[in-house]
């Protein structure tokens, strides 16, 4: 059978599977029911399967003929919201819902296995099903990374996320920075508390946080040079608990979001100068850390990029090339860092009424009926990446 009679013969599938997992969601690294399902889902298509690190699951299609190896990537963890929409598949766990589509990922990446492993005759080589947990903590890409690695490597890895500003019959495939880095600060400055009444007996964190903050948001036009985009946000300002008074500790975090390598360093060293010295000087001190949100820009293999392209138009997508790169990030860009691939967006822009585009909003969902053309394109590009 062809990609496109594949696709169709899978159709129906995807979407159950995607209406399961959308109506039990589960947080970053808590997806234990997701995890199980997806593992008892290969192993009944008879697709072996193994748990890595405890939180992911990677399945192995091998043709049984030498030849390149592929990995394909889905995620599957969904966010703190309380869903809006009124659906049947609404999710039934309070405070939780799918809320950026990695649920129509993990059923989407099923569709393709169950359809290549009736397609073995028609590639060599291998491929490896990623199933990726917590990928909104920014977590677990290195380990199925450090996995694959361990298998020998992959010639080629792949993903896509959907796009709810997309519509259905679009996808965007553009070579280069697509998504950019993040890191994440932490900024714990510590004083000396006492009475709303006598400033002068105490050594106040919150003077000396609204100046670390002040400065912070100059630090991209001040020390990085324009035509490498860097963003510093602050996003979370904390400090007191009462009106009078003066609190002993403030604390602040936000992002630093980046697209040229090397660059999400350079400015927390700025972010942890400026704190210090501020802090010095109103006679505080202070601590500052990071977590790697997604710890490289993702970018685009340019080889990768022309190939998927081609397929997009053969399988009836459209190009839209007027997206400029996000300031999201993923940390797919992990597997990009390692091995050449690429990261597609697909239109899934839901036009019912109650619904929206917005992803980490309540009222988020996707127009299901663009997923069998994402598999049907997975399905040509593995075929010919492994002819």
């Amino acid at each position: 059978m062809t990609a496109k009679e594949m696709s169709e013969k899978v159709e129906q599938y995807v979407v159950d599977m995607r209406r399961e997992f959308h109506m039990h969601p589960e947080l970053s690294l808590k997806e234990d029911r997701t995890r199980a399902r997806i593992a008892e889902e290969l192993e009944k298509m008879g697709i072996p399967c193994e748990i890595v690190e405890g939180h992911n699951v990677v399945g192995l299609i091998d043709s049984g003929k030498p030849g390149r190896s592929i990995a394909i990537r889905a995620d599957f963890d969904a966010l703190p919201l309380v869903e809006e929409v009124d659906v049947p598949y609404k999710s039934q766990i309070p405070g939780c819902m799918h809320a950026c589509g990695h649920d129509a990922h993990a059923a989407c990446l099923l569709g393709i296995g169950k359809a290549l492993l009736e397609m073995t005759d028609s590639f060599s080589g291998k491929v490896y099903l990623c199933f990726q947990a917590a990928e909104e903590a920014g977590r677990c890409a290195d380990e199925i990374v450090a996995y694959l690695k361990a298998k020998g490597g992959v010639d080629s890895a792949i993903g896509m996320h959907v796009a709810g500003a997309l519509d259905p019959g679009y996808v965007e495939l553009r070579e280069g920075a697509r998504l950019s880095g993040a890191e994440i600060f932490y900024i714990d400055i510590k004083g000396v508390g006492g009475h709303g009444s006598r400033p002068d007996l105490t050594v106040d964190p919150i003077k000396a946080a609204v100046d670390v903050y002040q400065r912070l948001i100059t630090i991209p036009t001040n020390h990085h040079s324009m035509f490498d985009t860097c963003v510093v946000s602050p996003c979370c300002l904390k400090a007191g608990e009462r009106f009078n008074i003066i609190p002993e500790t403030a604390h602040i975090e936000g992002t630093i979001r980046y697209y040229k390598m090397g660059d999400g360093e350079v400015v927390l060293e700025k972010i942890r100068q400026a704190a210090q010295s501020i802090c010095a000087s109103h006679g505080c001190t202070v601590s500052v850390t990071n977590a790697s949100g997604a710890k490289f820009p993702l970018i685009n293999d340019a080889a990768s990029i022309a190939m998927a392209r081609e397929i997009a138009l053969e399988v009836g997508l459209k190009l839209e090339d007027d997206l400029d790169p996000s300031a999201g990030s993923d940390n797919f860009a992990e597997f990009l860092e390692a091995f050449p691939g690429f990261y597609m967006n697909l239109g899934t822009h839901s036009s019912r009424p109650g619904t929206s585009g917005n992803h980490h909003n309540p009222t988020f969902d996707v127009e299901e009926a663009a997923l069998k053309k994402d598999v049907e394109f997975f399905l040509t590009y593995t075929q010919r990446f492994l002819a």
